[in-house]
């Protein structure tokens, strides 16, 4: 918990030198305040829970599990099986609250740029790590954008779309009960 309250802390402060070094670049440019892209993380972690590269991990782990109690190997059964409940807590996280989702934005780190540069925006941030906006700054919603890298199937972007409405659940409520 201190270890992922400290990389937060750490993406939050990086996040705020960048909006200030945007910002200050702005003035120095004549006045024009940055353009922020701002994403729903929870709708691109749905989008990468449900492509095809994450589902054939699944299935690559179900098969080696499967393999290890075949061949005996307990102890390698038994890790693989505890894998499964740790990444099911993980995708709550990020789907139902607002759990980071680095891993699976560094999947597309190439690709933000390009985003960055058809939004329009200079700087793109989880829409979930904004806790104050003033009404002059300007936003500019990137999640679709970033959620078409993992190639959503029809149901999956009507699932997206459902969801954006829907205020993330504070993560505490996800935990499970001991």
């Amino acid at each position: 918990m201190k270890k992922r309250m400290s990389r937060r802390v750490s993406a939050i402060t990086i996040l705020l030198l960048g909006i200030l070094s945007v910002s200050a670049a702005a003035q120095d440019s004549g006045g024009t305040a940055p353009v922020t892209g701002i994403f729903d993380s929870r709708c691109v972690a749905l989008a990468y829970y449900r492509s095809e590269e994450f589902l054939a991990e699944v299935d690559e782990l179900k098969a080696e599990y499967e393999a290890a109690l075949q061949s005996g190997d307990t102890e390698r059964a038994d890790e693989l099986g505890l894998l499964g409940p740790e990444q099911q807590q993980l995708v709550h996280e990020q789907i139902f609250s607002a759990g980071d989702i680095d891993e699976i934005i560094w999947m597309i780190w190439s690709e933000l740029p390009a985003v960055a540069e058809e939004a329009g925006v200079d700087i793109i941030v989880s829409a979930w790590d904004i806790i104050y906006r003033d009404e002059s700054m300007q936003f500019v919603d990137v999640t679709d954008l970033l959620v078409t890298f993992f190639d959503p199937s029809e149901e999956t972007l009507g699932i997206i779309e459902s969801m954006k409405s829907i205020p993330a659940i504070p993560r505490q409520f996800l935990q499970d009960e001991d």
